[in-house]
């Protein structure tokens, strides 16, 4: 393990399913000496990336708690979009939850939400996981403002040679930047329907969307109009914020 790269590594062995762990169980997970790992761990410690626990465990430290007030103050996408996420979903009036996604490496990234009322469906979209990048509406309309060099080298690295899945996404991704708005129904979750359009600041490095959530049985072809006019204004607006940031 080289650089940060090692602290990386061992940051993301913590999950819900497992969020403790001792240096041994870090070393066979990563295959890696517990020598080395036990002075990993004390830098981290020492940083509050880690904090020791009972029995010689260690969980993620409090940093992280400081850090995502830092980045929800600072962050440009976050303070231009998220105060509009709750007035979107009161205009969408059925229950559905808002999110605002961006590109983070090879996936997307929900990193603001709203719940709406009465909407006690789960999603896959939750705030910082990190979700695939060539499924669902929220994800397209991500990739839809990529320069087409980044684009292209995206789809490479996750298509390979598949020519013909390339070229339907591309010739999607054209019609979503011309429409302004993308639907899909049970690509990320069954019988859920997502709603997204695309946000775009190229001075601050942005590609991001805004999307609304719903249940497929309670979208009827006018509340769709009613969504795709709201989600596409939202977009607007934020992308007018952004550009004052």
């Amino acid at each position: 393990m080289m650089g940060i790269t090692r602290y990386i590594r061992i940051l993301k062995l913590f999950d819900a399913d497992k969020p403790n762990w001792t240096v041994a169980e870090m070393a066979e997970a990563l295959e890696t000496s517990a020598s080395t790992l036990y002075r990993l761990v004390r830098e981290m410690v020492a940083a509050e990336l880690l904090e020791s626990t009972v029995e010689s465990r260690y969980r993620l430290g409090p940093m992280f708690v400081e850090y995502y007030r830092r980045i929800t103050i600072t962050d440009p996408l976050i303070r231009s979009g998220a105060k509009f996420l709750g007035p979107l979903a009161e205009q969408v009036a059925i229950p559905c939850v808002a999110i605002l996604a961006r590109l983070y490496g090879k996936d997307v990234m929900c990193v603001a939400e709203h719940r709406g009322q009465n909407a006690h469906f789960k999603t896959s979209y939750e705030l910082g996981r990190p979700m695939p990048l060539l499924r669902g509406a929220t994800s397209r309309a991500v990739l839809s403002n990529l320069a087409k060099r980044n684009l292209m080298a995206l789809l490479n690295e996750e298509l390979g040679a598949n020519a013909d899945r390339k070229g339907q996404l591309i010739s999607e991704l054209a019609n979503l930047r011309k429409l302004g708005i993308c639907e899909t129904r049970g690509e990320v979750d069954q019988d859920l329907v997502g709603i997204s359009a695309p946000l775009r600041n190229t001075s601050l490095g942005i590609n991001a969307s805004v999307s609304v959530i719903v249940e497929a049985r309670t979208l009827t072809d006018d509340l769709r109009a009613r969504i795709y006019t709201a989600v596409t204004g939202t977009g607007r607006m934020i992308e007018g914020f952004m550009a004052e940031v």
